[in-house]
């Protein structure tokens, strides 16, 4: 639901609205704006894409503000989910009119095609291949208007529940009903190690020297704050996941500027330590679904890496932002080791190709160093590329 709004509003901020869509892309952005305008990071969130509607980060920010007032607020939930569904049809007629024309279609009572020219009661509409083609173009928008409100505004992929085998290769979203109550070493859940030290957490993000020649952390990074209790992975079927509501969890995250010569922008790395492995297996789940958001513009594949840690899958993603025509990819991977989840993503701002090499090298690094930090030892493990 946040990223159907989050197109419509660019569509709105780039002009690309059209006449047919317009009065519902209308309602749809002065319900979210009258909502996110009632806090300071919710109107810096509108400001970003009215600024700039073709600025990937704007665009994520927006969503990432909207799906959060869609988790605060259950009536602004329903009347978003109501405005992207449209008015009801109207009701049909008592009666019809039947009567037939020869070499003639009707239309409806008084309205009919003849020759070259179409008839809608006082409206006639030459009949030639520019109007057909343009009929057909807002046809097929009113369907897309049509499936985006019977979509529900739910737009995660379901998860695969296939069982993995010891070894194996990750995929997409696994289980949705994990809560192990022993680490992957056996140790009771109430026994295993957990990270609660900012400064040790921050020590499993790769830093400059853990990085390939030409890379670099990127400026700002590494930054250290408690999850939002209101992030949520939202599953295909509607079901809430969240990930952070188990008790205080540390949010790390980074940014890295790849060398010359590689085929995308950036890659982020984030680390949530947990206070249990339990609570961790919990927030895996959302992770998972939150990597496996997607729509019709925001297609997500299921992506084959090594298996990592205790539990781990991995997507690639390819949206087109609305109204700019920039294509956006990316390769998403989760991770969970004990009472810590990884998360990985390599980004490509101006593509369609997803460097997995990029993807299976961070993660695996980054699963490596947050074992190590759960054994207590400095983190050592670098990047290999």
């Amino acid at each position: 639901m946040a990223l159907s709004a989050v197109q419509i509003l660019t569509g709105l901020a780039t002009g690309a609205a059209t006449a047919v869509g317009s009065e519902a892309g209308r309602a749809v952005g002065d319900l979210v704006r009258a909502r996110l305008g009632t806090s300071e990071e919710g109107r810096a969130a509108l400001d970003g894409v009215s600024a700039d509607p073709a600025d990937p980060s704007a665009v994520r920010g927006l969503q990432e503000a909207i799906r959060e007032a869609l988790a605060a607020d259950p009536d602004f939930q329903t009347r978003l989910a109501a405005v992207l569904a449209g008015p009801p049809p109207d009701a049909p007629p008592a009666h019809a009119v039947s009567t037939q024309y020869t070499g003639s279609i009707i239309i409806g009572g008084g309205s009919k095609v003849r020759s070259s020219q179409i008839s809608l009661g006082p409206l006639t509409i030459t009949n030639t291949r520019v109007t057909r083609a343009s009929l057909t173009g807002i046809a097929a928008l009113l369907v897309a208007l049509l499936a985006l409100g019977l979509y529900g505004g739910v737009q995660l992929l379901t998860g695969d529940d296939s069982p993995r085998s010891e070894g194996g290769a990750s995929s997409g979203p696994q289980s949705h009903t994990a809560t192990p109550s022993k680490s992957a070493s056996g140790t009771p859940d109430d026994a295993a190690p957990v990270v609660r030290d900012a400064e040790r957490g921050k020590q499993i993000l790769p830093d400059a020297a853990s990085l390939p020649q030409g890379w670099a952390v990127a400026s700002g990074s590494p930054t250290t704050e408690q999850c939002r209790t209101s992030r949520v992975g939202i599953s295909k079927d509607g079901e809430y996941h969240y990930i952070c509501k188990t008790g205080p969890v540390l949010d790390l995250q980074s940014g890295y500027d790849p060398g010359p010569g590689v085929g995308y922008n950036k890659v982020y790395v984030e680390v949530l330590a947990y206070p249990s492995v339990a609570a961790a297996a919990v927030g895996f789940v959302g992770v998972e679904v939150e990597n496996a958001d997607s729509n019709e513009a925001k297609q997500v594949t299921q992506a084959t890496l090594p298996s990592y840690g205790d539990e781990s899958s991995a997507i690639t993603m390819n949206a087109t932002v609305p109204g700019s025509g920039l294509h956006i990819s990316e390769g998403r991977a989760a991770v969970r080791c004990g009472s810590l989840v990884v998360r990985v993503v390599v980004s490509n701002d101006n593509g369609s190709t997803v460097d997995l090499d990029a993807l299976n090298a961070f993660t695996r690094t980054v699963t490596v160093r947050a074992q190590q930090a759960l054994d207590n030892t400095t983190p050592t493990a670098a990047v290999e590329l």
